[in-house]
């Protein structure tokens, strides 16, 4: 089983899409910090010694655009960018490494040296974990470098203490937690559709879905029945875990977002078994109908 990993992994590692979704990921995530960066320079007005201030926004949503910056706010900042911008980034890798599969013919002759599908699929989806891990841990890396600068330059000073260092590896399961659901329906896609194509369009869709069944999230404030049901679904299970991590180092997230009403989201155990119950169930279905298909050649 580590051998197929290994091979999974130095067959993604070496995939121009891979790098390309990473240069996007980072750049993406430098241009958002620096816009948040230019909103309170204006408000502040570093640029201007202090004569000319632009109230873009109220004081408390340039304060926590401040925290976001800084030294450990900054980690929360990145890991809600794993999720927003990382999230539709991983359902392209997702695609591209199972669905390639089907278009390039290789999968005939993968399952011909090793027949077990299970195995095959477990690796993919191993190889596919391991990326997104790395590209959190880069981000969050890049994360620091920038909260260090930016705080200079706001004249705040960070703090990076051993309780910001123990939240950055649950935060980093948080986060990959939150993409599990979608990766694994892209998969579901990819193996249905038998092509790169069909998982990205399976993936995206299910999030359009589940986006959209989370705006159902405002019936819980009906009933405890209504909320109950809401809540087995995934959004605001995700969302709760999202929370969690911007809280986890300082952040507020309702100020940025005052729309989300915090007081329905479900609770960090039962968002975390909720989601992997998705999450498994998607995955036994690719499964399924991966052992059950019969694999031709390149299309």
């Amino acid at each position: 089983m580590l051998n197929l990993i290994r091979a999974e992994w130095f067959r993604l590692a070496r995939r121009p899409l891979v790098w390309v979704l990473l240069a996007l990921l980072l750049v993406l995530f430098v241009v958002l910090r620096l816009t948040e960066f230019m909103v309170v320079a204006l408000h502040d007005g570093i640029f201007t010694q202090g004569e000319a201030r632009l109230a873009l926004l109220s004081e408390a949503q340039v304060q926590q655009f401040r925290l976001q910056l800084t030294l450990p706010g900054i980690f929360g900042a990145a890991l809600g960018h794993v999720n927003s911008v990382g999230g539709l980034l991983a359902i392209v890798l997702a695609a591209g490494a199972l669905g390639s599969e089907y278009s390039w013919g290789t999968l005939r002759a993968q399952l011909a040296r090793q027949p077990s599908r299970a195995r095959f699929l477990l690796a993919k989806l191993a190889a596919v974990a391991l990326a997104l891990i790395a590209g959190i841990a880069l981000v969050l890396a890049l994360a620091a470098v920038l909260g260090l600068a930016l705080g200079a330059v706001l004249g705040v000073r960070g703090s990076f203490g051993l309780a910001t260092l123990l939240a950055l590896p649950v935060g980093m399961a948080r986060a990959l937690l939150v993409m599990l659901p979608y990766v694994m329906m892209t998969v579901v896609g990819a193996i249905i559709g038998r092509s790169a194509l069909a998982g990205a369009a399976g993936g995206f869709l299910f999030l359009l879905l589940d986006v959209g069944l989370g705006a159902l999230s405002a019936l819980g404030q009906l009933s405890s029945v209504l909320k109950l049901l809401v809540n087995l679904l995934v959004q605001p299970n995700i969302n709760a875990l999202v929370v969690q991590n911007s809280r986890s180092f300082g952040l507020d997230p309702a100020v940025v977002t005052p729309a989300l009403d915090l007081t329905l989201l479900p609770g960090p155990v039962q968002a975390v078994l909720v989601v992997l119950a998705w999450s498994a169930l998607f995955g036994w279905y690719a499964y399924a109908a991966l052992a059950r298909r019969d694999v031709g050649g390149a299309a």
